[in-house]
């Protein structure tokens, strides 16, 4: 368990760094100055100030922020008819303005009010304060904090269209090159499949073929068809989806020999899978924990008798009437009635909600599905990891469009999923440890698809997110006009009330899923 914590910490972190770190570098390279580099939300754990940037650690690790001058903020700290504090420098420039006028270990500095101040100095005019001239780097001191004054040309807001686009865009950017070189590892390490051959390169460990097949088999036909690509087998083996017992014919070491094994099917709409070397017999394999199959109370062993009323005689059948559900449009509540005989005895099982096409779509995986284990012999290619890593990335992209899609669309889409199936902190850990579980090439493939999922989800055009901040520059390169500044602030800091909102609420059913009261 603490290696999953420090594997997740690590994992999220890194997508979250890289994309401030792109944010950080755009706008310092546009000259803007920059506050705060921060990792996390909330209260500061950890700080340190290095050159005019304080980097912090804060206590809640549901983002970061890069706190660039003048992006949002009201930075009218100083106005006319306040009283203030002058600290000045040994050229009788003020260097600090102290907002925080009567505490005692200040009376040492000038005691003013404010009667006229220009801390902006467009065009490079001069900063002042009444009668007095301001540094450009002066400093604002209020309680637990000192900020920099960001004359004109060093605010977010003083930069070309050009600059604030690469400032904001920079973020979403880097994780999106961050995918593309977590993929590009994964290719690289995995390899490709030749599908040009039908030999088997790799053999699953308890799948059907495991002690049938050997690696290095050449298969040369299926079913009585003559196969020589894996492609044309796996063609033979989709229309064979419901044979119980296929015929291979292959070459092993210059002989020729028949095989037979019995695939597995896995019905992923309903979440079991039937038994090994069940042949004919309508007999359920291991039930997966946290599936519908396992909620409904089905159990190994379990003899499929009918489905909905209809009597199931064969797995073709079982196959038609799984796949006939899982292609109705959902239907919120919608119960699918199985009666299974249980050592001589019948029981009726419902299953809520089976899991529809379009949402299995979206993990990459049909309703149902004929495995034996047998893999293509895989190859490293250097020049195919280039561009199957930029595919990847694409690919991950169209998972998560169609998962937000499925989100807006659920009563068309047969989805069945909603705001309250999105995986918070809590659930990226589960996740996160699950992939672990798995294998190094699991997690790296899991870290690629998180990062281009912060790289999407921040180009929403939502107010408080990057989307929404460019939303707003394109409006300024249309009309030619800035967008008020009070309404974009407050649709900012009301759209990041409202996702705190959310937040809150995903955990909560990240919650209630770890302690599976959900």
């Amino acid at each position: 368990m603490i290696l999953s914590i420090v594997v997740f910490l690590v994992s999220l972190s890194l997508v979250i760094i890289l994309h401030e770190l792109g944010h950080f570098v755009m706008a310092r390279r546009a000259g803007i100055l920059c506050h705060e580099f921060a990792l996390g939300m909330g209260p500061v754990l950890w700080q340190t100030k290095k050159g005019e940037t304080v980097y912090s650690i804060r206590a809640i690790p549901i983002g970061g922020f890069v706190m660039m001058a003048g992006e949002e903020v009201d930075e009218e700290f100083v106005k006319v008819g306040q009283r203030v504090r002058l600290a000045f420098d040994d050229t009788g420039k003020v260097s600090k303005i102290h907002l925080l006028v009567d505490q005692e270990n200040l009376e040492q500095y000038e005691l003013v009010t404010v009667e006229k101040v220009d801390l902006k100095g467009n065009d490079m005019a001069p900063l002042y304060l009444n009668e007095y001239e301001v540094n450009r780097d002066a400093f604002l001191v209020m309680k637990n904090r000192e900020l920099q004054i960001a004359p004109h040309e060093r605010g977010f807001g003083g930069k070309t269209k050009a600059q604030r686009f690469w400032a904001i865009f920079g973020g979403p950017l880097m994780n999106f090159l961050l995918a593309i070189v977590v993929f590009f590892i994964v290719n690289l390490i995995v390899g490709f499949p030749n599908t040009d051959s039908a030999e088997i390169g790799i053999i699953g460990d308890n799948y059907p073929a495991d002690g049938i097949f050997e690696i290095g088999d050449d298969i040369i036909s299926v079913e009585g068809v003559a196969v020589d690509s894996w492609n044309k087998m796996s063609d033979v083996l989709n229309d064979s989806m419901s044979d119980r017992d296929l015929e291979f014919v292959v070459n092993r070491d210059g002989s020729v020999m028949t095989l037979h094994v019995t695939p597995t099917l896995y019905f992923y709409s309903v979440g079991f899978r039937s038994g090994e070397d069940s042949g004919d017999s309508l007999v359920i394999g291991e039930v997966a924990e946290d599936t519908k199959a396992e909620s409904a109370g089905f159990e190994q062993g379990d003899t499929i008798v009918s489905i909905d009323g209809i009597a199931m005689t064969t797995w073709d059948d079982v196959i038609n009437a799984i796949t006939t559900i899982g292609n109705l449009p959902y239907e919120e509540g919608r119960q699918v009635t199985f009666v299974v005989d249980r050592n001589g005895t019948q029981e009726t099982l419902t299953i809520i909600e089976p899991y529809s096409a379009a949402f299995l779509e979206t993990q990459g995986i049909d309703i149902v599905e004929s495995r034996i284990g047998i893999s293509p012999v895989y190859e490293f290619s250097l020049l195919k990891s280039i561009p199957t890593s930029l595919q990847d990335v694409g690919r991950s992209s169209m998972i998560i469009f169609t998962t937000i899609g499925l989100l807006f669309d659920s009563d068309d889409a047969g989805a069945g999923i909603g705001v309250d199936s999105l995986a918070g902190p809590l659930g990226i850990y589960e996740i996160t440890s699950a992939a672990l579980s798995q294998g190094f090439i699991s997690l790296l493939s899991w870290i690629g698809l998180l990062s281009v999922n912060l790289g999407i989800v921040n180009l929403l055009p939502i107010p408080a997110l990057d989307g929404g901040r460019l939303v707003f520059l394109g409006y300024e390169a249309v009309t030619g006009r800035k967008p008020n500044t009070k309404v974009e602030n407050t649709l900012h800091y009301v759209m990041y009330i409202a996702l705190m909102g959310l937040f809150v609420f995903i955990t909560f059913n990240d919650l209630l899923r770890l302690l599976n009261l959900k």
